[in-house]
C-alpha cells in the first residue's frame, strides 16, 4: 500500500494482494471480536480486552460486565465498515481518499490488527524481525506491513 496526503485526506493506493490480505485479517479480526469468537482466556482476546484492574479479579470482572459489550461493539462496527470499504475495491488496484473519519477509523482498526497479529507471533520490543526464515515468517511480515501502513496513514493524516 502506498499513503500520501492530499486535500481532501489520506491518499491510499491498494493492491489486489493487499486488499485480500486486509479482508482475511478484517474477517478473522470481526470472528475474534465476536462474544464467542475466542474463549475469554486466549491471549488475543485478552489483549484486545484487557482486564482493568490486574490485582483485583473481582473489580476485573466488574470493569469487563460494564465495558467488553461496548467496546466489542465499537470495535465490531469499525470493522465491519472498514472489511467493507475494502471488499467494495474489488480484485484490482484502487486509490481511496480517507477523511479524517475514516483515517480515524482505520487507525484503530489497524492498531487491533496488529495487536492480534502480534499477540499471537509473541512480539516484544526484543523482537528481532530481521530474521526472515521460520514458521511464522509470513506472519511477521504482515506484523511489519501494517506497522508500516499505520505509521503511513498517521504521517498522511497530520499533513
Amino acid at each position: 500500500m502506498r499513503v500520501g496526503a492530499g486535500r481532501e485526506g489520506a491518499k491510499v493506493r491498494v493492491d489486489a494482494g493487499e486488499a485480500a490480505t486486509l479482508v482475511t485479517l478484517l474477517t478473522d479480526l470481526l470472528a475474534a471480536l465476536q462474544p464467542d469468537g475466542l474463549d475469554a482466556h486466549d491471549p488475543v482476546r485478552q489483549r484486545l480486552f484487557p482486564d482493568g484492574y490486574r490485582d483485583d479479579p473481582a473489580s476485573a470482572r466488574a470493569f469487563r460486565d460494564l465495558t467488553e459489550s461496548s467496546l466489542g461493539a465499537e470495535r465490531t462496527e469499525r470493522v465491519r465498515r472498514c472489511l467493507a470499504e475494502v471488499s467494495a475495491l474489488g480484485d484490482r488496484p484502487a486509490q481511496v481518499v480517507l477523511d479524517d473519519e475514516a483515517g480515524d477509523r482505520w487507525l484503530r482498526v489497524l492498531a487491533d490488527l496488529r495487536l492480534a497479529v502480534g499477540t499471537r507471533l509473541g512480539v516484544t520490543e526484543q523482537t528481532d524481525f530481521h530474521d526472515g526464515d521460520g514458521p511464522d515468517a509470513a506472519a511477521r511480515s504482515v506484523y511489519l506491513w501494517l506497522t508500516a501502513v499505520q505509521d503511513a496513514l498517521v504521517r498522511a493524516l497530520m499533513n
